[in-house]
């Protein structure tokens, strides 16, 4: 049976949760030590740990003498489907990030790997199976990331577009390529939450105790073939995810 968190940990979740939520604004002071120790019955110097807890997930700035207040930095809010839609020379993540008034930023590395078991039952081949590996780390200027996303591609459609294996993939990226190609492409997507592994924490400047969103995307041709799988490592409090539905769907 897992262990119930410390004191100091439950009133960080609890603080943090209504961080994130949006019930305490950017800007907003918390309470002061000793409200916040009564709030809680804890001790003050809980309460500290807790805080420092808050800033270490960036989630707030200690201000010396004057308490911690509510960082100022804001989401990137996400339409789910932005991978639908092009904009400008762009789609998926910098479409959102551009239309919440941010610049956003893409370092990208591309390379030809061997499909481990369980990314080759994902793109349903077998395993050992060689594909082309996209990896990027995304965010927005001046803030640090925030997520990693991660694609792989069945090498005949990379011989059927070459363009893949560059970095600069042209106007709309990897799905404006496909369509082109003659593919109709359909997605599937599933999300989870975990706790990050110790090179996300290095890639994407966070704490162990921070939660990740992780989505997988299978996107498939009109044959039904899974032609395309990403892995996206999503910071939780730096992204909102919204998806937007239709009657019937």
């Amino acid at each position: 049976m897992p262990r119930p968190p410390t004191k100091a940990q439950a009133i960080t979740n609890a603080l943090a949760a209504r961080i994130v939520e949006g019930e305490l604004d950017p800007g907003t002071w918390l309470p002061s030590e000793r409200e916040l120790a009564r709030q809680h019955g804890a001790d003050r110097s809980t309460v500290r740990r807790a805080l420092r807890m808050l800033a270490e997930q960036g989630l707030v700035q200690l201000r010396h003498g004057s308490g911690a207040q509510v960082r100022t930095a804001r989401r990137v809010r996400r339409a789910a489907g932005d991978t639908m839609r092009q904009a400008g020379t762009w789609r998926g993540f910098h479409v959102s990030a551009q239309e919440d008034g941010r610049t956003p930023f893409t370092r990208t590395t591309v390379s030809e790997v061997e499909a481990g078991r369980p990314l080759a039952r994902r793109l349903d081949v077998p395993p050992g199976t060689r594909v082309l590996e996209r990896a990027r780390v995304q965010g927005v200027e001046g803030e640090p990331p925030v997520q990693t996303a991660t694609t792989w591609v069945i090498l005949d459609v990379v011989e059927q577009i070459p363009v893949l294996r560059d970095v600069d993939t042209g106007p709309g990226g990897l799905y404006s390529r496909l369509e082109e190609a003659g593919h109709r492409i359909t997605f599937e997507e599933s999300v989870t939450c975990r706790l990050p592994c110790a090179d996300e924490q290095d890639t994407l400047e966070i704490g162990a105790d921070r939660p990740v969103l992780t989505l997988w995307r299978r996107a498939y041709d009109q044959d039904g073939r899974v032609v395309e799988v990403t892995h996206r490592v999503v910071v939780g409090d730096r992204h909102e995810l919204v998806y937007r539905y239709a009657p019937g769907v």
